[in-house]
């Protein structure tokens, strides 16, 4: 039988063989990563920390790094290192941690490297975000007494926009109905030619008050004042008249107090006809409360310069400008509503928030460092009605805390990171 010589089969490995020695392993590189973990601890939400990873080259050859990354938690950060690296030699990753809430976070540093045991090496890195500090900001709500007077245009043209204030009170008097509100309310007419008119309080009694029966219907039923007017619509000049003697401590007497805000509503489609002109009634009202900031002007009345016109339910408007009146009005920092809209609803809901002056938004002593972590109480119950305005740094509420009540605000602050 015919015998062959066996069949050495060579296959491409790590090792070199020298005739009948033992094989002899390659040099290659070896690479390490410590530590094998980072562990960050906690850290203040919008500062950093950073840890140092070490890579080194425990082989023989030289180590060639490809690139790094980080995988997981967007908090976490490392720098790119590509390089190579002899025998022996390290390069140090700065691993950073910056937190943007205050939750656990967790990621992985991932190398690659020609390491032909290890291409990939992966070490876990760990942190908390913490809010470095409480804000605390506590307020109440506190509203001095305001008295209200509604000066109302009767001349022959304003029965349809007398109904419709009428209609629509509710916008303006809720204000007053629902937050504990004192005040004093009374209507006088544009008319300082009639003697029932003339600055006089209309209605008995002749002003209403928090403690009057169904006052806000009865306050609708004196707005709906008729339209018998006999003389020049003058409704600056009936304010004037109304609040100065002899009627102020005569006719009128208590109506004005003077301890309470007060706010004056003008609603007239013609322009303001007494002789004087908008700064007399400008300064006059500085002599009843001389910090404007306790007055406040409204007026709902014909557009500035050319007046205006529209048809609403089918019937036709027109009104005169009112120039006086907003003029008025602007030195006030008042409310201006065309008396022309259909719809006056939006603007008496205006002019009885600024009527009554009750806050929505309460301004913080700090800067919130997360202001989805704010957190507000009113009267020790916990409430998400509010929006947080950032340009004015305040928390808005959706409705006006009531009287007296107690604002308890907490939220998230920097303090400063450490170097």
């Amino acid at each position: 039988m015919r015998t062959f010589p066996a069949l050495l089969l060579l296959a491409c490995s790590d090792y070199e063989f020298a005739g009948n020695a033992e094989p002899q392993k390659l040099p290659a590189p070896d690479i390490e990563v410590t530590p094998a973990s980072l562990n960050f601890a906690t850290v203040g939400v919008g500062c950093d920390a950073e840890k140092p990873l070490t890579i080194t080259n425990v082989g023989e050859a030289p180590l060639t790094i490809d690139g790094s990354a980080i995988e997981g938690d967007p908090g976490f950060e490392a720098e790119l290192v590509v390089t190579t690296l002899d025998p022996g030699e390290s390069v140090v990753m700065a691993v950073r941690f910056v937190p943007e809430d205050a939750t656990p976070g967790r990621a992985k540093v991932v190398v690659t490297s020609d390491d032909p045991d290890e291409h990939v090496s992966e070490v876990p890195a760990v942190g908390t975000g913490e809010f470095a500090g409480l804000a605390t900001d506590s307020f109440v709500q506190e509203v001095d007494p305001v008295d209200v007077l509604w000066v109302i245009d009767n001349s022959s043209s304003m029965g349809t926009e007398q109904a419709r204030v009428m209609a629509e009170i509710s916008a303006f008097f809720s204000w007053f109905d629902t937050l504990r509100l004192d005040y004093h309310m009374g209507v006088i007419a544009t008319d300082v030619v009639s003697p029932q008119f003339a600055g006089q309080l209309v209605g008995s009694p002749t002003y209403l008050e928090k403690t009057t029966p169904d006052a806000e219907t009865r306050l609708a039923e004196r707005i709906n004042l008729g339209t018998d007017d006999m003389g020049d619509e003058s409704g600056l000049l009936a304010v004037e008249m109304a609040l100065t003697d002899p009627l102020l401590n005569g006719y009128n007497a208590g109506f004005l107090r003077p301890d309470a805000r007060l706010a004056v509503i003008f609603l007239s489609d013609e322009p303001e006809q007494s002789a004087y002109d908008a700064q007399h009634y400008i300064d006059f009202l500085k002599t009843l409360k001389s910090d404007p900031s306790r007055v406040l002007v409204a007026s709902i009345v014909g557009d500035y310069t050319n007046g205006c016109a529209n048809t609403c339910d089918d019937v036709e408007q027109r009104a005169g400008a009112g120039d006086k009146y907003i003029d008025v009005t602007t030195a006030y920092d008042g409310v201006f509503g065309s008396i022309c809209t259909c719809d006056l609803s939006p603007t008496l809901d205006e002019i009885g928030m600024k009527s009554t002056l009750f806050s929505r938004s309460f301004a913080l002593s700090q800067v919130p460092s997360d202001s989805t972590e704010i957190r507000v109480w009113i009267d020790g119950e916990e409430t998400s009605a509010f929006v947080y305005d950032a340009e004015n740094n305040a928390v808005v509420f959706d409705g006006a805390p009531l009287n007296g009540s107690q604002i308890d605000l907490e939220y998230p602050v920097d303090d400063g990171c450490d170097d």
